[in-house]
C-alpha cells in the first residue's frame, strides 16, 4: 500500500518538474528605448545611421568592427508583410509590432535553441525617417528574455524591421529547463525502479 502512494508521488513529482521545464520557467524582459546606453560605444545615444538595407555592413561600422564576415544573421523580422520572419533562429522567435509600429517585442517561444553568443547585436530599422538605423549591443541579453523596444520613431515614422546579428551560430536550450527536464526524468525513473521491485 505505502509503496503504490510512493509511486503516486514520483508520477506527480516528475510529471511536475518535466511540464515546468517544457516551459521554459519565468520569463524576463530587456527593454530597449532610442536612448538606452550602449546605442554606440562610448555613446548613450547617437545611433549610427545609414542608407537602407545597409545590414551587415552598417552593424560593422556601428560598433567599430572589421568587416571580416564573421557576422551571421541571426533572426530578423518586418512589420506587416514587409519581411517575414528569417535567419538562423527564425523559428525560434517571434516579433509582435504595436499597432503604431514605433515599438514591438521579440520573444523566445521557448521550443527552438536560443540565441547564445557573446557578440550580438541588434538592428531597428526604419528607412525613411532619420535617423534610418538604432543599433543596440545584446551583451547583457540572454537569448531567452522578451527584448521590448518602444519609443522608436513615435509620430514621424515607425519600425519596418528588426534583426540580430551575432558572431556566433550555435543555440543553447535554457539552463533552469534542463536542470528542471532532468528532474522530471529522475522522477519518472525512480517511479519505474520502484514499481519494478514490486
Amino acid at each position: 500500500m505505502m509503496g503504490k502512494k510512493l509511486g503516486k508521488l514520483y508520477i506527480l513529482f516528475g510529471v511536475a518538474a518535466l511540464g515546468i521545464g517544457l516551459a521554459g520557467g519565468p520569463a524576463h524582459a530587456l527593454g530597449i528605448t532610442p536612448s538606452t546606453s550602449g546605442v554606440i560605444p562610448g555613446s548613450s545615444l547617437t545611433p549610427a545611421t545609414g542608407p537602407a538595407n545597409c545590414e551587415p555592413g552598417c552593424v560593422y561600422r556601428a560598433f567599430g568592427l572589421p568587416n571580416d564576415g564573421s557576422l551571421s544573421l541571426l533572426y530578423k523580422a518586418g512589420q506587416g508583410t514587409i519581411v517575414s520572419e528569417t535567419g538562423l533562429f527564425a523559428t525560434s522567435y517571434t516579433t509582435k509590432f504595436n499597432s503604431d509600429a514605433s515599438g514591438a517585442s521579440i520573444t523566445f517561444d521557448g521550443t527552438g535553441l536560443a540565441i547564445s553568443c557573446p557578440s550580438c547585436y541588434l538592428a531597428v530599422k526604419d528607412g525613411i525617417h532619420a535617423p534610418t538605423y538604432y543599433f543596440f549591443n545584446l551583451s547583457s541579453w540572454n537569448g531567452t528574455e522578451t527584448i521590448n523596444l518602444s519609443g522608436f520613431w513615435p509620430g514621424a515614422g515607425s519600425i519596418s524591421q528588426v534583426s540580430i546579428w551575432g558572431t556566433r551560430t550555435a543555440g543553447v536550450p535554457e539552463p533552469s529547463s534542463l536542470l528542471l527536464l532532468g528532474s522530471g526524468l529522475a522522477g519518472i525513473g525512480m517511479w519505474r525502479r520502484k514499481a519494478s521491485k514490486i
